[in-house]
C-alpha cells in the first residue's frame, strides 16, 4: 500500500508541481475523507458556509465526476475540503478561498443569474476554465516568489485531487491497491512479477 509521502508525491505530479504546505500537513497528520467521530455529531460548523459548500460540491463533481469509478462526491471530498480548511489552512489561505468562493458566486450571478450549483454543467466548465487560466497566469507571474499567495482555484483543485486520493474509493478503485500486509508467497517466479518490489 502507498504511504502518505508517496501519495503526496504522486498527487503533486497530477497537479503539475508542488502542493501547499498546509495540504501536506493535513495529509501527513492523517486528515481523510472519512469523518471523525466529532464530525458525525456536528457535520457542519467548519469553515465553509452552506452556499460555499454547494459551490465546492459542484466543482469537485466537475473535477472528478462519477464514471465507472466513484467520483469526488461519492468519496466525501467536499467535507474533506471543509475539514482541511478548518484545521490545517492558515488564515491567509482561508481568506483567499473565501474571497474566491465569493467571486464565483458573483461571476455566476452575472453570467446566468443563478448560483454555481444551479447553472448547467457546460456553464460550470466554462467558468472553471476561466479560473484555471487565471491561476496559471498568477503562477507564471509569481514564479520564483517564495511565499506567493495561492490562487483559490488551485486550492480547490489541489484539495479535490488529494481528498480523492486519500479516500477509500480513490485508494482502492482508482489507484492500484495492494493490501498490506498481504499474503506471503516466498516462491514466486521472477517472470510473474517482472521486477523486484520495494
Amino acid at each position: 500500500m502507498m504511504d502518505r509521502r508517496e501519495l503526496l508525491y504522486r498527487a503533486s505530479m497530477l497537479l503539475g508541481g508542488a502542493i501547499s504546505a498546509s495540504t501536506a500537513a493535513g495529509v501527513l497528520a492523517g486528515c481523510t475523507t472519512a469523518p471523525a467521530p466529532e464530525d458525525i455529531a456536528a457535520p457542519m460548523g467548519g469553515f465553509l458556509r452552506p452556499g460555499e459548500m454547494e459551490i465546492i460540491t459542484a466543482m469537485a463533481d466537475q473535477i472528478i465526476p462519477r464514471t465507472d469509478t466513484p467520483g469526488a462526491i461519492d468519496a466525501g471530498v467536499p467535507a474533506y475540503i471543509d475539514r482541511m480548511a478548518t484545521g490545517y489552512y492558515r488564515d491567509i489561505e482561508r481568506g483567499v478561498l473565501r474571497a474566491g468562493l465569493m467571486q464565483i458566486a458573483t461571476d455566476t450571478m452575472e453570467f446566468r443569474g443563478k448560483t454555481f450549483a444551479e447553472i448547467s454543467s457546460e456553464d460550470q466548465i466554462t467558468l472553471m476554465k476561466k479560473y484555471d487560466q487565471a491561476q496559471y497566469e498568477q503562477a507564471r507571474q509569481n514564479s520564483g516568489a517564495a511565499a506567493a499567495t495561492p490562487h483559490f482555484f488551485r486550492m480547490i483543485k489541489e484539495l479535490t485531487i488529494i481528498g480523492y486520493c486519500v479516500s477509500e474509493p480513490g485508494a482502492t478503485k482508482l489507484m492500484k491497491y495492494a493490501q498490506t500486509p498481504g499474503p506471503y508467497r516466498g516462491d514466486i517466479p521472477y517472470a510473474e512479477v517482472g521486477k523486484a518490489w520495494a
